[in-house]
């Protein structure tokens, strides 16, 4: 995987390796047209994404806002500058994690043109067992600035 999807961690606050690998995949999912059931894989099944005025609840809201997220563009890639780890809830059981993400994406439009933005993301991450189990979003926001 490539440095685009290798983001910064606070030095102060200790972040799981499989939190960090998750993130880096989950963005090169992102970027990768044909790859939607992984990228849907990635998430509970109740939850809930956000981006900007789309928002969808469940996996086939969740599907369906993913296909439509290719329907303008033939290539995006992803940067992800800074990822910036919260703990609200019990850390001990290591279940759940809260972390704010920033960064750029780039798109390749289908009319040949390319767009670039500064985006940030507000995440939950929960694990649909104990240590060891896959972590999924149960919730995802993010905000993008053209």
């Amino acid at each position: 995987m490539s440095g685009l999807y290798q983001p910064a961690y606070p030095t102060n606050h200790p972040v799981a390796q499989s939190i960090k690998d998750f993130i880096s995949k989950f963005y090169a999912t992102s970027d990768t047209p044909g790859l939607t059931d992984d990228w849907v894989g990635c998430f509970r099944d109740d939850a809930t994404v956000i981006m900007g005025d789309r928002v969808a609840e469940g996996k086939e809201e969740i599907r369906k806002l993913r296909l439509s997220m290719w329907k303008k563009v033939t290539s995006r890639k992803h940067v992800v500058v800074k990822v910036f780890p919260a703990s609200f809830e019990r850390i001990a059981d290591m279940r759940a994690a809260e972390f704010m993400v920033f960064g750029a994406v780039t798109y390749g439009l289908k009319t040949g043109e390319e767009e670039a933005a500064d985006w940030a993301a507000h995440a939950k991450l929960k694990r649909d067992g104990g240590v060891g189990s896959p972590w999924r979003f149960e919730y995802y926001k993010v905000y993008i600035q053209a």
